[in-house]
């Protein structure tokens, strides 16, 4: 039970965070003990006195609502368990059963259940918004007064309208913020008492408290038992929170209501001697699981990857590229590096901060955890670790160095995209692998491996580079060639890199001309007779006309010797083109074919991965060049002026 004594210890730590959301930077509110978060769809505005001032429909945008809720009703299914204040229709309105088209039967009537509690909350408390909601919903007829607002509506049999099907008459705002039952649309309640700022109940900080106080009174049990998680001895519960990854998540990570199947039986006597959780604990545990997720986590498709540090430290996200990264820690106003050396300084001092924030804080340990849902019900942990603060750091850092390459992005804020030597973010590496529409499984299943291979200092599965190389030489046909060259070959250099320096191979983006490996070298071949023939195109071509380089490259990369044959009879026009430029491409490609070995360049073995690395140092070594040659007529014109 580690990772629960954690998350109750972070939620200790933050304790006084709890019930707020005006805290500048963060993203989720972090739920007190006794509340959890839904989400709203009806607003009901009451004066002092109970009586009704305004009902409106919630936008999207501002549904998110703490509720008080019991221990019940927090894990509540199909059985009726009501929420205190806040809650559905079904719970609150006791004219709910006039408006039903099919009422159900041989059940307890939510609503007094409902008016029960909240009436014994109200007896013992002297709040006057308690009391003024209480009135409300023991004196009036809720859903009929939400018809006179024009929030709800009534069909011509006098029931309540569930689904919007008049296409001559506008939509009303209900039907777009619900997409499910009516009826069960959550309501949230704001009381105005005179000489109180906060009317909004969901942000009553005293209420919050004093609901606390409140619930300790009514659902405290006689005896204690040992909390398995803390080795405290508290009230235990069986009842566990839901709603960890997303309000409404239905997924408990914590669940023992097996009386039937006994799933202990013949080890214990009965369920608390099998697993034994003080509902303090619980609370904690679940409602900082519940912040985390929703403040640092990463979800795709339901699984939640989630890294945390104590004390209030916030880690390095792994699932940042390495421009993000290092953005989030640069001073405003700060301009981006320019260069391979600027890059890595700049992650340097990033990673520098980090370090320096951890060894300030009084415990320096960051926790890993990977949560899916099997079913609707069930809430998994499928990955959790511990790891002292530095030695993240220092994964992550080694991460975004090993697989360093040349990178474009595009930065949404100023509508440009821009360059940046590092690693892409592992959403882009999946899409390298397997396209744009990969599947959800699939990606999870990939950023899955990339996560353990990141946090744990392991090169990436070989199968991925495998995939990414044999995609990209398959695609440079299809595709645009910039387009196909930030998709596609950048993040694959990335993957091949990453493996090749962590063997110590010392690979960069920058071209070593030293480096006689034949994939290299026949990267470089076909990078010289792209740029031969991209040469010679007019502006117009650029974008629409594809080189016989590209064409040719996926059979070249299975059978290098015949193509590159072949191929040189293709570039005999351009290479006379280029002639009358001084014939820099073929003399250069002389160069690169007197560093083969004869066995080598004469062998129709497929190429690996140093295949593109070479095809790309290549190409940026020539792009490098004409940009020196741009700038040195540029200065020789400026002197000449």
């Amino acid at each position: 039970m580690s990772w629960m004594e954690q998350l109750v210890q972070t939620y200790d730590e933050n304790e006084h965070f709890a019930g707020r959301d005006d805290v500048d930077g963060m993203k989720a509110m972090l739920p007190p003990v006794g509340h959890i978060i839904q989400n709203a769809q009806i607003e009901i505005t009451l004066s002092e006195e109970g009586e009704l001032i305004r009902a409106e429909v919630i936008p999207k945008e501002y549904r998110s609502t703490l509720i008080p809720c019991t221990p019940d009703s927090a894990s509540r299914t199909s059985s009726p368990s009501p929420h205190p204040l806040h809650d559905n229709l079904s719970y609150i309105a006791r004219d709910y059963y006039d408006y039903v088209k099919k009422p159900p039967r041989g059940e307890t009537m939510p609503y007094l259940l409902y008016k029960n509690l909240l009436g014994t909350w109200a007896a013992s408390s002297n709040n006057p918004k308690v009391q003024a909601v209480y009135q409300y919903i023991s004196g009036h007829d809720i859903i009929h007064d939400l018809i006179e607002k024009k929030v709800l509506y009534e069909d011509d049999a006098g029931k309540l309208i569930e689904k919007w099907t008049d296409k001559e008459v506008a939509r009303p705002l209900i039907f777009s913020v619900i997409a499910g039952d009516i009826l069960k649309s959550m309501v949230r309640f704001r009381v105005i008492v005179d000489e109180d700022d906060c009317p909004e109940l969901w942000k009553d900080t005293n209420l919050q408290k004093e609901y606390q106080l409140f619930i300790q009174k009514t659902f405290a049990a006689d005896d204690e038992s040992l909390c398995y998680a803390t080795g405290k001895y508290l009230t235990p519960t069986d009842k566990h929170g839901k709603g960890i990854r997303f309000p409404g998540d239905g997924a408990k990570i914590v669940s023992s209501n097996d009386v039937s199947g006994f799933t202990f039986r013949g080890r214990f006597t009965d369920g608390g001697e099998c697993l034994s959780i003080g509902y303090e604990t619980s609370q904690k545990a679940m409602n900082a699981l519940m912040w985390l997720v929703r403040s640092q986590g990463y979800t795709v498709d339901g699984r939640v990857f989630l890294a945390w540090g104590r004390c209030g430290q916030i880690p390095p996200s792994v699932f940042d590229d390495t421009a993000r990264l290092t953005r989030r820690r640069r001073p405003a106003g700060t301009a981006r590096p320019s260069s391979l050396k600027g890059w890595a300084e700049s992650l340097i001092k990033t990673l520098m901060g980090y370090r320096h924030e951890f060894k300030q804080a009084e415990m320096s340990q960051v926790n890993v955890m990977i949560l899916d849902a099997a079913t609707k019900g069930r809430l998994s942990i499928c990955y959790y670790s511990e790891m002292a603060g530095e030695d993240f750091i220092e994964r992550i850092e080694r991460w975004h160095r090993l697989g360093r390459w040349r990178q474009h992005g595009y930065d949404s804020e100023k509508d440009e995209s821009f360059t940046y030597f590092g690693v892409p973010a592992p959403k882009r590496l999946v899409e390298a692998c397997y396209g744009v529409n990969v599947g959800d499984s699939q990606m999870n299943l990939e950023l899955e491996r990339i996560f353990y291979a990141s946090l744990q200092g392991s090169p990436l599965p070989v199968d991925m580079e495998r995939i990414v190389m044999g995609r990209a030489v398959k695609r440079a046909v299809c595709d645009g060639y910039y387009d196909w060259r930030r998709q596609l070959l950048e993040p694959a250099c990335s993957i091949i890199v990453r493996r090749l320096n962590q063997e110590r191979e010392e690979y960069t983006v920058a071209l070593d001309e030293t480096k006689d490996d034949r994939s290299y070298l026949f990267g470089r071949l076909i990078a010289v007779a792209d740029q031969m023939e991209r040469a010679t195109f007019s502006r117009d071509e650029l974008g629409s006309r594809t080189t016989n380089a590209m064409r040719y490259m996926e059979i070249f990369s299975s059978r290098p010797a015949s193509t590159w044959m072949t191929l040189q009879k293709k570039l005999l026009p351009y290479q006379q083109k280029r002639e009358l430029y001084g014939g820099k491409e073929r003399q250069l490609i002389n160069r690169i074919g007197s560093m083969f070995k004869e066995e080598d360049f004469l062998s129709d073995r497929p190429l690996n991965g140093k295949f593109l690395l070479g095809f790309y140092c290549q190409q940026y070594a020539m792009e490098l060049a004409r940009e020196e040659k741009r700038k040195n007529k540029e200065t020789l014109q400026e002197e000449e002026v």
